[in-house]
Formats: C-alpha cells, structure tokens, sequence
C-alpha cells in the first residue's frame, strides 16, 4: 500500500483560459519569443528574468504562475476531478493545514467588504454578482475588532479557496476509493501560534506514518482515520487559542465548512476550456485580440 503526506495543499483557483493564455501572450512578449516552439529553444537566462518579472508584478499572494487546466492533459481544477471521477486511485493520506493558512498571501490593505470584493474582481475577471454576494455575506468584515480582526475575517477567504478546501476535497475522494479498496486518510490542523502558512514543518512528526501508514506508536489508537462516521482531526494545539501559543494535542471534531468547500468546488466563477482535438501546443497559440489586451495589463 502507498501512502502520500500533503501539508497545506495549496491550488489557487485558476480565474479563466483567457487570463492564462494573457499571461502566455505577456511571456512571449518578455522573451522575445513568437511561440512555444520558440520558447522551448530560448535562452535559460531570458526565461528566468522574464519569469522572475512576471511573479514580481504578480498581484498581492497571488504568483501568476501554477497548475492550470488546459483541457487536454489537465481537464478541469483538481476539487471537481475528485468527485467526479469514481475510478480515482488514492493511497493512504496524513492531511494537513496551518489554522491560518492564507494569512501570508492576505492584501494587508484589505480593511472593507467593498476592498475584498473589488480585490475578488481583480482575481477572477467577469466574477457574477452572485459570488460576490456569497463572499460578502460568508467572510462579513468586524469592525469592532480593529485591523487584526478585518485581516483574519480576509485570510478566511483565501484558506477557503486556495488551501484549505483541498483537504476537504482529498478527504472525500479518499472516501470513495475506500469503496474498492481501503486506504486510512488522517488529518490535522496545526493551530499553534502563528499557525501560519508553512509552520508546522518543524514539528510534525511523521515518522510513524512514513514507516506503517499509521500516525499512531505502536500499541498507541490515539489518532483515528477519518471518515463519513468519524469526522475528527488531530488538533496541534488548542483550536481556540488567540495570543499565547498553545501546543496542546486534542482529537476533536472537523471545524473546516464543507458545505462552503463544496460551493467553491463548484468554481461558480469559471468555465473550463473545451478540447476541440488540438494538441497542447497549438492551444497555447492566442488568438484573440481581448487576450492580447488583457496580457498588457499583467
């Protein structure tokens, strides 16, 4: 049996094909480049200072560059592909998230509703009404808390869709792979402060797990294997703590939103590119002047 160990699985959501092939368009315009056939024989040193340009104008937590969906090799965002496929092949999972994940790749500005939806219109072109009105109404802004509570209130919205959904996501379709065959999937969440993106590398031990698929010593049934009838997470630390850290272990109830998770599995705000028989490279050809627009303004 194989097993995997994924800590803070991180997929920003891709806005939409047009905005991909705009930052194609923007980096053959960095290289000099006319095509991928070009691209492919250029340079090592203008592809690295082009693409060390590109991240650097990135907007705020976001990179530009990241697993994209083609409709060729990639066929549509990783959450979807998990519950749609039921012949998928997982293998034994230790599952992670730090409780404040998205707080490094959180627009320190962002102080209003109005700032996270107009920074939300930014990220996803051509964003219907309706997602905007779920943003407002399920990541509502304190006031009474000062600027650390508005910027909490704002990482709860990239956690949800960048990062920590995906442990929603790869927890269900290990749930249906257990259907054929029988693969334990165990989860954490690391919330001793700050219990921000990354730190809990220094003291996950996973010895256990890389040795036997198993997080718990020998003789020891502490941490139990999710699932449908035992919705429980190892708590690195208590779940409630606000200034001092706390690294107090606990297994207790899953606090993740699945009903949220599930609405941005949907993606409400993207369209999958369609295959019509082309090959990868000739997809990455532009052909629209919109594109050619919207690669300047990257």
């Amino acid at each position: 049996m194989q097993g995997a160990i994924i800590q803070s699985a991180g997929f920003f959501p891709q806005p939409n094909s047009t905005q991909d092939d705009a930052m194609y368009t923007k980096f053959l315009n960095l290289t000099g480049a006319k095509d991928l056939e070009a691209l492919l024989t250029a340079d090592t040193k203008i592809l690295q200072d082009a693409n060390a340009e590109m991240v650097h104008n990135s907007k705020y937590g976001y990179f530009n560059f990241g697993p994209s969906v083609d409709g060729y090799y990639v066929k549509d965002l990783p959450g979807k592909v998990l519950a749609q496929r039921e012949d998928i092949s997982v293998p034994a999972l230790l599952v992670g998230h730090e409780k404040l994940d998205g707080l490094l790749f959180t627009p320190p500005w962002i102080r209003t509703t109005e700032a996270l939806l107009e920074y939300v219109r930014e990220l996803f072109p051509g964003v219907p009404q309706a997602v905007l009105d779920t943003v407002a109404s399920e990541y509502k802004i304190p006031t009474i808390f000062g600027p650390q509570g508005s910027l909490l209130a704002v990482a709860d919205f990239f956690d949800d869709i960048a990062i920590q959904c995906n442990s929603v996501y790869l927890t269900g379709a290990s749930n249906k792979a257990k259907q054929r065959n029988y693969h334990p999937v165990f989860r954490y969440v690391f919330n001793a402060l700050p219990a921000i993106h990354g730190y809990d590398t220094g003291y996950t031990a996973i010895v256990d797990f890389s040795r036997y698929l198993d997080t718990n010593p020998e003789g020891v049934d502490t941490w139990q294997p999710y699932g449908s009838d035992n919705q429980k997470v190892m708590n690195m630390g208590s779940p409630a703590q606000l200034t001092k850290p706390d690294y107090t272990p606990s297994f207790g109830d899953d606090r993740m939103n699945s009903t949220l998770c599930e609405y941005w599995r949907s993606a409400p705000w993207y369209v999958a590119p369609k295959s019509k028989g082309k090959s990868s490279r000739q997809r990455l050809v532009v052909q629209d002047d919109a594109r050619d627009t919207l690669a300047e303004e990257l």
